[in-house]
């Protein structure tokens, strides 16, 4: 069994990108396998933005997406994902999350993210890492 808390980070699999109202998606990473290899001693990080200007119950949602190709992606099955939600006028924190790949995960991986109907006005980049 792997240890949970190797911090190995190779910069070629990290993505920063901003979040914006319409969505946005990290590079694709290539686990360069094909689904069901060995990924057990990998893990992927997600550091998701502080939001001032995300309005009260307005969400933002960071799903977990795997390809075949490194073209058409897909959320993986079961799917990841984790949410902020604005609360009190102050909009949300910044989090981080760590999780291991479900052992079905194809050979390319991603982060999208989504927000509800009316967001509000946000800036900020999320940071999608694999660690190994």
């Amino acid at each position: 069994m792997s240890n949970f808390s190797r911090n190995l980070q190779d910069r070629n699999y990290t993505s920063t990108v901003a979040i914006v109202v319409g969505g946005a998606v990290t590079a694709g990473f290539d686990l360069e396998q094909v689904a069901g290899g060995d990924i057990e001693d990998v893990a992927f990080e997600l550091a998701a933005p502080a939001v001032a200007g995300l309005n009260n119950t307005s969400t933002i949602t960071y799903a977990l997406q795997d390809s075949a190709d490194g073209v058409t992606y897909a959320a993986v099955d079961p799917a990841i994902s984790t949410v902020q939600t604005g609360a009190g006028g102050v909009g949300t924190a910044a989090k981080t999350v760590r999780f291991r790949l479900p052992v079905n995960t194809r050979r390319w991986v991603r982060i999208a993210q989504t927000n509800s109907s009316t967001p509000g006005t946000f800036t900020g980049s999320m940071v999608a890492k694999l660690l190994f």
